[in-house]
């Protein structure tokens, strides 16, 4: 058990490495954690304003309906279960990243609506995780990806988001 769990737990590491390694090739370290630091600070807006915005938005947020299983379950044995919650999130980050930016990129115009496509089912599957999480250090692990989220969403053109 011991030598499967080692195997196990190293796994988790080269996953979390992996996931790093990608944000840092596609958007270089210094871009994604800029981008984080908008999104805090954006969100230190005043919330009437912030309200202001979102509801320019909201109708296509709330047409965003699938369930998401972004957590991984590995098969540990006894009551020692790895957090993941580092991975679950920096891969979600990560991807809609890649899915924001491609959406917008005029040279992918021709997949344009694949991506749309994907995009939709990522958003929607990870709000619809989120209101399902129940721990509060879970939900505050949550609070970049919200603001990635919606602060990427409020950047589209209003004929993107229809």
């Amino acid at each position: 058990d011991q030598k499967l769990f080692a195997g196990l737990l190293i796994k988790c590491v080269v996953q979390l490495e992996l996931i790093q390694t990608i944000d840092n090739i596609v958007f270089y370290p210094a871009t994604s954690k800029k981008e984080d630091a908008e999104h805090m600070a954006a969100a230190q807006v005043p919330s009437d304003l912030l309200t202001t915005l979102l509801s320019v938005k909201y109708k296509a947020l709330c047409s965003l309906s699938h369930s998401l299983c972004v957590t991984i379950f590995l098969g540990f044995k006894g009551k020692s279960k790895p957090n993941l919650l580092k991975q679950e999130t920096s891969s979600l980050a990560c991807c809609l990243r890649i899915l924001f930016r491609m959406y917008v990129d005029e040279n992918r115009q021709d997949s344009w609506d694949s991506i749309q496509q994907r995009l939709l089912s990522v958003c929607s599957e990870a709000l619809a995780y989120f209101i399902t999480v129940n721990s509060e250090s879970h939900r505050e692990a949550w609070t970049n990806l919200l603001l990635l989220l919606l602060t990427k969403t409020l950047k589209l053109s209003d004929e993107k988001v229809r």
